[in-house]
């Protein structure tokens, strides 16, 4: 048995990301030089929280973003 190649279409793309889905059932998110693959419901929870992110940042005060003594950004 001879396993086919994955074939990607792309659903949508910006200059910044790129999503597709394979026909391996697969969504490739796509962000500069790196690809997170996923399945269509993590996608969808990636969606919502971007979005709850979205109003957090229009509803707050427009102020300097705080840095640590490290001066990076942390997770």
């Amino acid at each position: 048995m001879q396993n086919r190649p994955c074939c990607r279409t792309i659903l949508a793309r910006s200059p910044s990301a790129e999503v597709a889905r394979c026909t391996c059932g697969h969504v490739h998110l796509s962000l500069g030089p790196m690809t997170i693959r996923m399945d269509e419901g993590t996608l969808h929870a990636i969606w919502l929280t971007l979005g709850d992110a979205l109003r957090a940042l229009g509803a707050a005060p427009e102020t300097a973003p705080e840095t640590t003594a490290t001066g990076g950004w942390k997770q």
